[in-house]
């Protein structure tokens, strides 16, 4: 396909320049410098010396530019003329002037501010701005209402949470730099996918050369798994299961875990008493078992003595055993034999990953690091996306974490690390019990711990019904059901504003026609887009929005640095403007600042902007002033990067690197708060919650999740009649396409063209063959509920026989698509049925877990 954008050939040279910026095509925020050849783009690579991703940058990254010049792109406000709002309906846009664009948004806002501002839902997946200006933006409105939109639904949801509470961070990563033995369960970590793909696919291809031994558990053979030494096929939403088989084989049948991370680093030797909390002395203090002295001593004086981790004991007449005991019996229940009757996976195979595991995790040694020694364990498991799109997802995300902390292997080098859970200025705190939190300046996304204290009585203020998931960083489902039923849960308003840019709940959540019934009922929806997608349609109003290369954004110390673990030093960043945007065409976070000043709270965003970025000093802003995005930014990165690293050092370079001290490279022997073994926390949340749901009258929420050491709980799907809907259905991700804003990228349309598999469905080569069907017939999947949808198949060897396989985020339908990607692939979400039976109770999930009968297509 021929390049739009390039100058003509003969056109004389009258600049050619190379401008450092950063890359938006994901959410994860590549180093680049963009070629630029008489005002136009014609060209992407990385910006050579970062310590993100150095040189590289990938297909995603490459193709960015040609957004830019999308003939389809939005250059004038819309608004809509149509009332009627519904799955396919015409919304009847019209041009009309920024002027009366503006002041019908201000009306708006102001409506439903002096109304009730919890009334105003922001949704966008935009981590770039929601993490400078948004979440500051929503506080002085007087909401609190925010939302990621699909990435809360599954990607997340279950992910997240257990990360904050082992690392005190939001997403876990491997050391790879030390790393000798690596399982991976439900990502294509490594291989162009996760929160920094490039760094870690040069990592990843480091560590493999160096004798990297990878292990990939997964229905179907990822990108991942085609590079591994061991691909392990097992069927959907049982990766529970095998992870707490080889647990099982790690304590009770082998013996190979680390006594003294346990001991020092962990609650393993809090007792716990029969009511499933610790045992406390009448100060309140966890209890600990002094083996030499014969009697339960209080945490304060663990210094003074060496705790035991395993036994049962009495107390006062109270039997207690410590948390490791209680771990190491629970997950006698899953012997081989069990796991593999669940799984599939054979019983000598779950035995040979726990040896193998156990054994490379090398127990008792040590490496120097920048001439600090510090425990070595090169062998860890790690986790994402799916795993968390499973109903009882978190109880996985804690069976497989459970293998890293039994080994000793977190937050030390060739272990499971998390990213940034030491900062800067920062390092995981301890509470009163002991027990590890994350430091207030790590906490940019929602973090649900510790606990908040539990209110006099339930009564649910928020659209996503946050105070029923308090584990969870966003309970994005319930938006949809308090749109179709807020009375339900005694909610005192409903959705009358959504504000919405860069995510498509339509294309990227459920059932289109249930979320489209949903939003059909939201009396005034603001969207900025670049295009009309899916969602889009829905807007009343609609701003045209910049490209990524066309605005100005300094990334907060908190997302703008490396994602990068480890001893590769921090990286601040700038994302500025490589070309002007199309006349008439402007930044949405620019906007922000301007309804700021003329809805009246803009005193409060700029304090709120201080307090939420912790810009202080000489460099924290005015209350009374207004600030242009050029003054604010200059003050931002000067306050997270020094002063000699402002807003004009930046445009120079791209970024600043800065150096990371092995203290927060490797913050686990340098961190007094102990990792939970032991989860008390989900058995508070747990009593809670069940207290909230009978004060609230909603007999059918589930509770059984909150548990303190984890268990394997079919999903809907496991419990069905398998008769007729015999085979499960999975999404995949394309390690060129992110979410669906990829999908009218030309070049990235070609490259999903030249693998035309992704458009279809992939189907076991065998499977095929017993159903009569051959590669490329055209097949209809249908679910138990009813949903359909048609592709073609291709047959494979590498996919489990019970299961299918689609590429994620194909099948467009949005009128404003081009016709070239209208139509095409199969859109797996429209299987995904939006029901309550689906919602994992504990992280806010839902379960994309999905049986269905393949029919022929006639």
């Amino acid at each position: 396909m021929a390049n739009p954008s390039i100058a003509p050939a003969k056109q004389p040279v009258e600049e050619d320049l190379w401008i450092p910026s950063v890359c938006y095509m994901c959410y994860n925020s590549c180093r680049i410098r963009v070629h630029r050849v008489n005002g136009v783009i014609v060209g992407i690579e990385g910006n050579p010396g970062n310590p993100n991703n150095g040189a590289r940058v990938c297909a995603k990254g490459r193709a960015g530019f040609m957004s830019c010049y999308n003939p389809q792109r939005l250059t004038k406000p819309l608004k809509r003329t149509n009332p009627q709002k519904g799955f396919g309906v015409d919304p009847g846009f019209v041009e009309i002037t920024w002027e009366e664009a503006m002041d019908t948004v201000v009306e708006k806002l102001k409506e439903v501010r002096a109304k009730d501002p919890r009334a105003l839902m922001f949704a966008t997946f935009d981590t770039h701005i929601l993490s400078t200006y948004v979440f500051a933006w929503i506080g002085a409105f007087g909401s609190h209402n925010f939302t990621a939109g699909a990435a809360g639904w599954f990607c997340g949801a279950s992910l997240h949470p257990i990360t904050w509470l082992f690392h005190g961070s939001f997403y876990p990563v491997p050391d790879l730099d030390h790393a000798r033995y690596l399982m991976v369960f439900g990502t294509q970590k490594g291989h162009g996918m996760s929160v920094n793909p490039m760094h870690e696919s040069i990592r990843m291809a480091e560590a493999k050369a160096k004798g990297l031994h990878l292990t990939v558990v997964d229905p179907w053979l990822n990108q991942t798994a085609a590079c591994a030494q061991e691909w392990v096929p097992l069927r959907p939403g049982t990766d529970g299961a095998l992870a707490l088989g080889i647990l099982n084989e790690l304590l009770n049948e082998l013996g190979i875990f680390d006594r003294e991370f346990i001991r020092r680093h962990t609650n393993g030797p809090y007792l716990i008493g029969p009511d499933q909390k610790f045992l406390r002395d009448q100060d309140g203090r966890p209890l600990l078992w002094d083996p030499c002295a014969g009697q339960a001593r209080p945490l304060t004086e663990v210094d003074e003595f060496e705790p035991a981790i395993e036994g049962s004991y009495e107390i006062d007449g109270v039997t207690c055993r410590t948390g490791f005991q209680i771990l190491k019996d629970h997950v006698r229940s899953y012997p081989a034999g069990k796991v593999a009757e669940i799984t599939t996976v054979p019983a000598g195979t779950v035995r040979r990953l726990a040896r193998e595991m156990g054994e490379a995790a090398r127990i008792g040694s040590t490496i120097v690091v920048d001439g600090v020694e510090l425990p070595h364990r090169p062998a860890s498991a790690c986790y994402n996306r799916g795993i968390s799109q499973h109903k009882h997802g978190m109880l996985t995300a804690l069976a497989i974490q459970l293998i890293n902390v039994v080994l000793g292997a977190m937050d030390v080098p060739g272990g499971a690390m998390g990213i940034l859970s030491a900062g800067p200025n920062w390092l995981p705190e301890a509470d009163e019990d002991g027990m590890l939190v994350p430091s207030p300046l790590a906490a940019f996304m929602g973090v649900p711990y510790p606990l908040r204290p539990a209110p006099p009585r339930y009564r649910i203020q928020s659209l996503e019904i946050k105070e029923l998931f308090p584990l969870s960083n966003g309970s994005r489902p319930m938006l949809i059901e308090t749109l179709l039923d807020h009375e339900k849960y005694g909610l005192p308003y409903k959705l009358e504003v959504l504000i919405q840019c860069r995510n498509n709940f339509l294309m990227n959540t459920a059932d289109p026609r249930k979320i489209a019934e949903a939003f059909a009922r939201i009396p005034f929806h603001l969207s900025f887009a670049q295009t009309i997608d899916e969602t889009v349609e829905f807007a009343d109003i609609i701003l045209p929005d910049a490209h990524y290369l066309e605005g100005l954004v300094p990334l907060p110390e908190r997302t703008g640095i490396n994602k990068v673990v480890g001893s590769h030093d921090w990286c601040h960043a700038l994302r500025q403007p490589v070309v002007d945007p199309p006349e008439s065409v402007r930044n949405w976070h620019e906007i922000l600042f301007e309804l700021a000043e003329r809805l009246g709270f803009r005193e409060e965003f700029n304090r709120l902007l201080n307090e939420y970025l912790q810009i202080k000093g000489e460099f924290a802003l005015d209350p009374a002033k207004q600030y242009t995005v050029e003054e604010f930014s200059d003050r931002l990165l000067m306050s997270r990067a020094g002063a000699a690293n402002g807003l004009e050092t930046l445009r120079e370079k791209g970024y600043a690197v800065q150096a990371k001290p092995v203290q927060a490279a490797y913050p686990r022997p340098f961190t007094r708060g102990r990792m939970p073994l032991y989860v008390e926390t989900f058995v508070v949340a747990g009593e809670r919650i069940r207290r909230g749901a009978s004060e609230l009258g909603l007999d059918f929420w589930e509770t059984a999740d909150f548990q303190p050491v984890p268990d394997w709980r079919p999903c809907h799907a496991h419990t069905m009649d398998s008769r007729e809907f015999d085979l499960w259905v999975i999404n995949y991700k394309m390690p060129y396409h992110s979410f669906s804003y990829t999908a009218e990228n030309p070049w990235l349309n070609e490259l999903t063209d030249l693998h035309p598999h992704h458009r279809g469905i992939i189907i076991n080569a065998e499977t095929a063959r017993r159903k009569g069907l051959n590669d490329g017939d055209w097949v209809w999947l249908e679910s138990s509920d009813g949903l359909k949808v048609k592709g073609q198949v291709y047959l494979r060897q590498g996919i489990h026989p019970e299961v299918l396989a689609t590429a994620g985020i194909q099948g467009h339908w949005g009128r404003g698509r081009p016709e070239g990607i209208r139509g095409k692939g199969v859109h797996f979400n429209a299987l995904v049925h939006f029901t309550l039976k689906n919602l994992d109770y504990m992280s806010g999930a839902l379960d994309a877990c999905v049986k269905v009968k393949i029919v022929k297509a006639n």
